[in-house]
């Protein structure tokens, strides 16, 4: 992702819904981002899959890629607290601004400072592992940072859902993953280059937990089932 055209994104005043993503190789249509609530606007409402923070009850939670803290503001009115990193500068300080404990760090280099109670790979931030064959790994940096009885929230695209014809249809190279995908955002007229993403199907998901010793114990659904969240244990035996 470009960091600098998301920072661009948050610091100017844009037109409602003209901060989106594009998917490439499909006909799907931009979908728009959520600018206007990660900026604190008057009257802007949650992303679809906001309530997957109930499975958060109580501990201390690790966001990654957080943007400018609201899922951790949301779970701080709760009770709950926890500490985000994120990439983009202009988020990180929003985020501080509004009371919520943020750092600036890349979540392949990153290392807390203590363990955690809970992961959020939340806003379909699961993507970020980029291809499937780099998920265990992925999963695997993640539970390293949990305590004993921690968990992931993990959240996700389910690509076999999506319409007949609109996504991805083309010839895969041989072990290809339909759900390695590229993607792009667009501010205004201007678009971003394009950058690696993962939607990861549920049934591959847990294949790749239980190569790291864990499993799904839940999982939510939106959108007829193509966005969804699972949360992440370690399984009996690891």
């Amino acid at each position: 992702m470009d960091v600098t055209f998301f920072e661009e994104a948050l610091r100017r005043e844009v037109r409602p819904g003209s901060f989106t993503v594009e998917i490439g190789d499909s006909a799907l249509p931009v979908a728009p981002q959520p600018l206007e609530w990660w900026k604190r606007e008057p009257g802007a409402k949650p992303p679809v899959g906001s309530d997957v923070l109930d499975w958060v009850q109580d501990g201390y939670v690790l966001d990654i890629g957080c943007a400018t803290g609201r899922d951790l503001e949301i779970l701080a009115r709760r009770g709950v607290r926890g500490h985000g990193i994120e990439l983009i500068p202009a988020a990180v300080e929003m985020a501080r601004a509004a009371g919520v404990s943020c750092v600036r760090a890349d979540v392949f280099s990153y290392v807390p400072p203590r363990t955690v109670d809970a992961v959020l790979a939340v806003g379909g931030n699961g993507g970020m592992a980029a291809r499937l064959a780099a998920l265990p790994e992925f999963l695997r940096r993640l539970s390293s940072w949990l305590s004993e009885t921690g968990r992931i929230v993990f959240t996700s695209t389910d690509w076999r859902k999506l319409p007949p014809g609109t996504f991805n249809d083309g010839e895969l190279p041989e072990g290809g993953y339909r759900g390695d995908i590229r993607m792009r955002l667009w501010l205004e007229d201007v678009a971003g280059p394009w950058f690696p993403w993962l939607f990861a199907d549920p049934e591959a998901l847990e294949k790749a937990c239980s190569d790291v010793g864990l499993r799904i114990a839940d999982r939510k659904e939106w959108q007829g089932g193509i966005a969804y969240a699972a949360l992440l244990e370690r399984a009996a035996s690891a």
